[in-house]
Protein backbone atom coordinates (compact mmCIF):
# COMPACT_ATOMS: atom_id res chain seq x y z
CA UNK A 1 0.00 0.00 0.00
CA UNK A 2 1.28 3.49 -0.83
CA UNK A 3 4.15 1.95 -2.81
CA UNK A 4 4.49 5.00 -5.05
CA UNK A 5 5.01 7.31 -2.06
CA UNK A 6 7.47 4.98 -0.36
CA UNK A 7 9.51 4.86 -3.57
CA UNK A 8 9.46 8.68 -3.78
CA UNK A 9 10.58 9.04 -0.16
CA UNK A 10 13.38 6.51 -0.66
CA UNK A 11 14.51 8.26 -3.84
CA UNK A 12 14.64 11.55 -1.90
CA UNK A 13 16.91 9.94 0.71
CA UNK A 14 19.22 8.54 -1.97
CA UNK A 15 19.32 11.86 -3.84
CA UNK A 16 19.96 13.97 -0.73
CA UNK A 17 16.59 15.69 -1.00
CA UNK A 18 15.27 15.03 2.48
CA UNK A 19 14.28 18.18 4.40
CA UNK A 20 14.12 17.93 8.21
CA UNK A 21 11.88 20.48 9.93
CA UNK A 22 13.02 22.26 13.08
CA UNK A 23 10.45 20.29 15.09
CA UNK A 24 11.72 16.97 13.72
CA UNK A 25 15.31 18.02 14.45
CA UNK A 26 14.41 18.81 18.07
CA UNK A 27 12.66 15.45 18.44
CA UNK A 28 15.72 13.72 17.00
CA UNK A 29 17.89 15.37 19.65
CA UNK A 30 15.45 14.43 22.44
CA UNK A 31 15.52 10.76 21.35
CA UNK A 32 19.24 10.70 20.54
CA UNK A 33 18.61 10.00 16.84
CA UNK A 34 20.76 11.03 13.90
CA UNK A 35 19.67 11.87 10.38
CA UNK A 36 21.24 8.55 9.38
CA UNK A 37 18.73 6.82 11.67
CA UNK A 38 15.86 8.61 9.96
CA UNK A 39 17.21 7.71 6.53
CA UNK A 40 17.69 4.07 7.61
CA UNK A 41 14.05 3.92 8.73
CA UNK A 42 12.80 5.35 5.43
CA UNK A 43 14.99 3.09 3.29
CA UNK A 44 14.16 -0.15 5.12
CA UNK A 45 10.83 0.54 6.81
CA UNK A 46 7.25 0.49 5.58
CA UNK A 47 4.38 2.95 5.52
CA UNK A 48 2.12 2.10 8.46
CA UNK A 49 -0.58 4.60 7.60
CA UNK A 50 -1.51 7.78 5.79
CA UNK A 51 -3.03 10.58 7.87
CA UNK A 52 -4.88 13.73 6.87
CA UNK A 53 -3.29 16.82 8.38
CA UNK A 54 -6.20 19.19 9.05
CA UNK A 55 -3.90 22.08 9.93
CA UNK A 56 -2.15 22.02 6.54
CA UNK A 57 -4.88 20.30 4.44
CA UNK A 58 -2.55 17.64 3.11
CA UNK A 59 -1.60 13.99 3.53
CA UNK A 60 1.29 12.84 5.68
CA UNK A 61 2.75 9.35 5.91
CA UNK A 62 3.92 7.39 8.94
CA UNK A 63 6.85 5.08 8.25
CA UNK A 64 7.69 2.46 10.86
CA UNK A 65 11.16 0.96 10.94
CA UNK A 66 14.39 0.89 12.88
CA UNK A 67 17.21 3.22 13.73
CA UNK A 68 20.68 1.95 12.85
CA UNK A 69 21.06 0.50 16.36
CA UNK A 70 17.82 -1.51 16.09
CA UNK A 71 15.52 0.76 18.11
CA UNK A 72 11.99 0.83 16.71
CA UNK A 73 11.14 4.31 15.43
CA UNK A 74 8.54 6.07 13.34
CA UNK A 75 9.13 8.89 10.89
CA UNK A 76 6.28 11.15 9.80
CA UNK A 77 6.85 12.85 6.48
CA UNK A 78 5.13 14.32 3.46
CA UNK A 79 5.97 15.03 -0.14
CA UNK A 80 7.54 18.46 -0.37
CA UNK A 81 7.41 21.08 -3.05
CA UNK A 82 9.50 20.09 -6.00
CA UNK A 83 11.39 16.84 -5.75
CA UNK A 84 11.97 16.59 -2.02
CA UNK A 85 10.39 15.01 1.06
CA UNK A 86 9.81 16.77 4.37
CA UNK A 87 10.28 15.03 7.72
CA UNK A 88 7.63 16.45 10.06
CA UNK A 89 8.55 14.51 13.19
CA UNK A 90 10.12 11.31 14.43
CA UNK A 91 9.98 9.34 17.65
CA UNK A 92 11.03 6.10 19.30
CA UNK A 93 8.32 3.50 19.79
Amino acid sequence: MFVRFLKKFRDCVRDGKLVVTQHAFEEMIDDNLLQLDIEHCILLGSIRERQWDTEWDEWKYVIVGEAQDGRAIEVVLKPGKGLNAVVITTYIL
